[in-house]
C-alpha cells in the first residue's frame, strides 16, 4: 500500500456482496490509515447520507489535502436498485458531486455500479449537469426510450 493516494470509500456493508470494507481495514505498511471505509446499513436515504457524507468528507479534504479527487459514482446506492438495497434519489446522489465540486480540487468524475439501467441514465444525467453548473428541467424529453421511464417520466424518482 502507499500513502500517495488516499481512498474514501461509502459503501453497503453487513450482509452484502462483497463482504468487503470493514471499518477496521485502514489501509497497511505505507499506506496506513490512508483508507477509510464508511460502512453503512440498507435503506439510508438522502438526508441521513448526505450529513454523514458531508461530514466525513470534509473532514478527510481538510486533513488529507488533496491534490485531486476522483469522485466514483456508484449508482448501485440508488432507490430501487435491481441489486442495491439504499433509498437515494437522483437529486440526493447527485448532491454529492456538488459537495464535492465545492472543495474547488481538480476533479475526476466516475460513474460505477447501478443495475436499474433507467435510474443509471437519470444519475448520470443529472450529476453531468451538476459538474457543468446547469439545472435540469424534471420533465423527461420526449426520446425512443420515453416507455421506459413511465409512470412519471421524470428526470427524479419518488422513493
Amino acid at each position: 500500500m502507499t500513502n500517495r493516494v488516499m481512498t474514501l470509500s461509502f459503501h453497503r456493508y453487513g450482509d452484502f456482496f462483497p463482504g468487503t470494507g470493514s471499518i477496521a481495514d485502514f489501509g497497511e505498511g505505507e499506506g496506513k490509515y490512508y483508507s477509510l471505509n464508511v460502512p453503512l446499513k440498507k435503506g439510508i436515504d438522502d438526508d441521513n447520507y448526505l450529513r454523514v457524507f458531508k461530514k466525513v468528507t470534509d473532514n478527510v479534504v481538510d486533513y488529507y489535502r488533496p491534490s485531486a479527487i476522483v469522485l466514483q459514482c456508484g449508482a448501485d446506492s440508488l432507490a430501487d436498485d435491481k441489486l442495491g438495497d439504499w433509498c437515494l434519489t437522483v437529486k440526493g446522489h447527485s448532491e454529492t458531486v456538488r459537495i464535492v465540486k465545492g472543495y474547488n480540487i481538480p476533479l475526476l468524475l466516475l460513474g460505477g455500479g447501478g443495475y436499474t439501467v433507467e435510474n443509471v441514465a437519470r444519475c448520470w444525467t443529472n450529476e453531468t449537469a451538476v459538474c457543468l453548473d446547469e439545472v435540469l428541467n424534471d420533465d423527461l424529453p420526449i426520446t425512443d426510450f420515453y416507455s421506459r421511464y413511465e409512470p412519471d417520466y421524470k428526470l427524479d424518482f419518488k422513493v
